[in-house]
């Protein structure tokens, strides 16, 4: 018999602040960090950069942990999941004691410390043989050690899916008896490596990502490290664990359409969502939110909003839609992760939000868009969509806890 499966702790770093407490003042007052790129991070002087801003984590956070002179990758998650731990009120012997496991989605997170090593072997003209230390496996390790973590640990990387698939992992094994507790998301901090890669592709905003908006002309990036506490509901219930909510289903799909575009008809964004709504047993009728991917860039948009359209034809009353990547900016592989959280928060104080002017979005009879806060809206379900590169999509349904 499958397990039911909830949220019992929760840990954030971005540029909404360096925990949940600061997340949530900065979702509620609107407080957005979207600031130039500092020259010790990467230079943007060259005219070919669309813009030289992102929406970065607290500059005193970055500096500490890269002083130290061990990756900041595994320095900032050791953060934010001592953090999901502590409101999840679990101890180190509780975690051995349930052979809890760690499953970590990321996008390009070890180039992060690699290309800052290697700008310091250039400058001080040396080579670095430790350049190894700072791979990706070798960043969840130390993450594993932190905690003595004995039971499954692996890195998922599937493009901007991956903080939600990593979720949906853990979902699995607690579902079906293989774990009773997990420590599940994502993290990536934007480089010059991914800011000049999608410059490239022309995908970067001259000023702030506009989701769905007419007007849209990219995305914005941006730092992000989120965990979720994923565990049985025996055995939250067993050891009187808080529960911010219930994962009812996820789904993950591969367009197979193209390296870096969406199908245009949204086809597999409506397969996704439908198939998430299918496992968790629950219709479009009981959705309150979705809280779509929505980067801000035309083929992205256009795509996922055919497919919600799609998606929800039959109901009667209007979804709210929107796209939170105007507060965080685009995290890549923390992306899904941090937007579940956000999801979580927003069914626990029965608000939406969003920041950013909008005159000019597409008329829909069955689409309501948040571009600002809106409160006191009932919320009870959500469905929080990752649509990546290399047609990699996840899309993951939360709702309240319920007995």
């Amino acid at each position: 018999m499958k397990k039911r499966v909830v949220v019992t702790g929760i840990g954030a770093i971005s540029a909404l602040g360096n925990n949940i407490a600061e997340m949530t003042e900065s979702l509620e007052n609107g407080r957005i960090k979207y600031n130039a790129i500092p020259s010790d991070r990467f230079s943007t002087a060259h005219k070919l950069f669309a813009n030289n801003r992102g929406f970065m984590m607290d500059y005193e956070l970055y500096q500490s942990s890269w002083d130290k002179d061990v990756s900041i990758m595994s320095e900032v998650a050791v953060k934010c999941i001592q953090e999901a731990i502590d409101s999840a009120n679990l101890s180190e012997e509780k975690l051995h004691e349930h052979n809890a496991g760690l499953i970590i989605g990321t996008s390009v997170g070890a180039s992060f410390p690699i290309l800052q090593r290697i700008k310091k072997s250039v400058q001080e003209n040396e080579d670095d043989y430790e350049l190894a230390l700072y791979s990706t496996p070798k960043i969840l390790g130390k993450i594993a050690r932190a905690f003595k973590l004995q039971g499954y640990v692996s890195a998922i990387s599937t493009a901007c899916a991956s903080g939600t698939n990593s979720i949906g992992r853990a979902f699995d094994l607690i579902e079906n008896g293989k774990a009773d507790i997990m420590i599940s998301g994502g993290m990536d901090i934007f480089t010059e490596l991914t800011y000049t890669g999608f410059n490239s592709l022309m995908a970067i905003s001259k000023t702030k990502c506009k989701p769905f908006t007419k007007s849209r002309d990219g995305m914005s990036l941006g730092d992000g490290c989120a965990i979720l506490i994923l565990e049985s509901l025996e055995s939250a219930v067993e050891r009187g664990a808080p529960i911010y909510a219930e994962i009812k289903g996820y789904h993950i799909l591969n367009e197979a359409y193209h390296a870096t575009a969406p199908h245009p008809d949204g086809i597999y964004a409506l397969k996704c969502m439908k198939s998430a709504l299918a496992y968790g047993g629950m219709s479009t009728d009981d959705v309150d939110y979705i809280n779509a991917h929505g980067t801000g860039t035309g083929k992205n948009d256009s795509a996922e909003l055919k497919g919600c359209e799609a998606l929800l034809q039959e109901k009667t009353s209007k979804t709210y839609v929107g796209s939170t990547k105007c507060l965080t900016g685009h995290t890549l592989g923390a992306a899904g992760s941090i937007e579940a959280i956000i999801s979580i928060l927003s069914m626990q104080h029965n608000a939406l939000y969003a920041n950013y002017e909008a005159d000019d979005l597409p008329e829909s009879e069955k689409i309501e868009f948040v571009t600002q806060n809106k409160n006191n809206i009932p919320l009870d379900t959500v469905l929080s969509n990752s649509f990546g590169f290399g047609g990699n999509m996840a899309s993951i349904l939360l709702t309240k806890y319920k007995n």
